[in-house]
């Protein structure tokens, strides 16, 4: 099994804008100590697509569990007791992705989770390291378990450790891993109340999980994903210290945004990407991206059009003319005091723009000065929708302004 070792991410920047990304709390932002990732060699745009479209979204799950956050963790961050991320590396670690629901109480978490290795040789030989809980997590009492799910080497480790975030809480877990090719795949269903949780619901998971998997090994989707939306969104994750990345469902969408049946539900795929570009306790100011693909170029459209009755109310935004961006049929912007630092002067804008079937949404938030805010916004903007039917895409440099330097 995998401790969790997510701490926060997707809090960090809260709540959902165009269905791809994420802001939030002051509170949030100051408590959270996300992991920061930057992706390994080898973790290239077709791996992290596959990665994060094996996971579970909402709609796989019990209800009643909300998303949290998901994000790649490099072999730094996926280290846990004496197996360190040289003994990741030398195994043939490429990264690991991981995805976390929790319960309305916050006492019920589902974890899902994809590490990927150079080929099916090392995933095989990886699993020897990281499923060795005398070495992982000597403090929990575990104990390993037979599964008929996925290839071999797999198995269920059900027991107790303490919580890395608070080690007087004990997580009861059910931990099911198994290998798919050079995946190794797993769901944790855990439980902070002292209630154990079910095995039955790790098993259907875990099914799930297979399939999804299976379907990405073979360049196929697995629901609610598009592997190939993937490498035409901006690739921000080389820029910072990144915050959150992967797709989100229309259910996960519209129920961010307390809404049903709304332009928002009809999208095919969605992926977000956000960064951090400060330091230490300190991660702003923030960039994010995300790209939705729609079925039609009028439903795109209708999306930017409707873009203020489908943002979340944030305090002091207001309406920015809407700019240009080249290749852009509909733009739309907006100024603000960013939600995720807590300023009270404006420092942050967001645009949002439909491109053929596709709307775009760019946030720079917590920057040195509202008009660096701006600039830096349509410049990534402009290169998002060129990115949109090119052979490859490439963020542009960010400028020092940008955090003041």
């Amino acid at each position: 099994m995998t401790r969790s070792t997510f701490t926060q991410t997707g809090r960090v920047m809260g709540a959902l804008v165009a269905g791809a990304i994420l802001l939030g709390s002051p509170a949030a932002a100051q408590e959270a100590t996300p992991p920061g990732s930057t992706p390994e060699p080898g973790a290239d745009v077709a791996v992290r697509a596959a990665m994060a479209s094996i996971t579970l979204d909402e709609s796989a799950l019990p209800g009643g569990y909300a998303f949290d956050g998901e994000t790649f963790l490099t072999a730094e961050q996926s280290a846990s007791g004496t197996v360190d991320a040289v003994a990741l590396t030398d195994a043939g670690f490429v990264s690991q992705y991981v995805s976390v629901y929790t319960d309305g109480e916050d006492t019920g978490r589902i974890r899902t989770y994809v590490t990927a290795w150079t080929d099916a040789a090392a995933a095989e030989a990886g699993f020897v390291v990281i499923e060795d809980e005398t070495l992982t997590i000597a403090d929990g009492e575990l104990a390993d378990g037979e599964t008929s799910v996925g290839e071999e080497p797999r198995e269920v480790t059900t027991g107790t450790y303490p919580d890395p975030a608070d080690p007087e809480t004990t997580v009861t877990t059910v931990d099911l891993t198994f290998r798919i090719d050079r995946y190794l795949v797993g769901v944790a269903v855990e439980s902070t109340g002292g209630t154990a949780p079910d095995p039955a619901i790790a098993d259907s998971l875990a099914a799930e999980l297979e399939g999804r998997a299976t379907a990405a090994i073979g360049n196929e989707n697995p629901e609610r994903t598009d592997l190939t939306l993937v490498p035409s969104v901006l690739p921000l994750s080389g820029l910072g210290t990144e915050l959150q990345a992967g797709f989100l469902s229309p259910v996960e969408v519209e129920g961010l945004y307390g809404l049903q049946g709304s332009a928002l539900g009809g999208f095919n795929a969605t992926w977000s990407e956000a960064i951090g570009l400060g330091a230490d306790d300190n991660l702003a100011p923030y960039v994010a991206v995300g790209v939705t693909a729609f079925g039609s170029d009028a439903d795109a459209t209708a999306v930017v059009e409707q873009a203020s009755e489908l943002t979340p109310a944030i305090s002091g935004v207001e309406a920015a003319d809407a700019p240009t961006v080249e290749g852009a049929a509909q733009t739309v912007a907006f100024r603000f005091p960013s939600p995720a630092t807590g300023a009270d002067a404006i420092d942050s804008y967001r645009v949002m723009f439909a491109a053929g079937t596709s709307v775009g949404a760019i946030d720079v938030q917590g920057a040195s000065s509202p008009e660096i805010a701006e600039q830096v916004a349509l410049e990534l903007a402009a290169a998002q929708v060129a990115c949109f039917g090119a052979e490859t895409c490439a963020a542009p440099t960010l400028p020092a302004e940008l955090t003041g330097q």
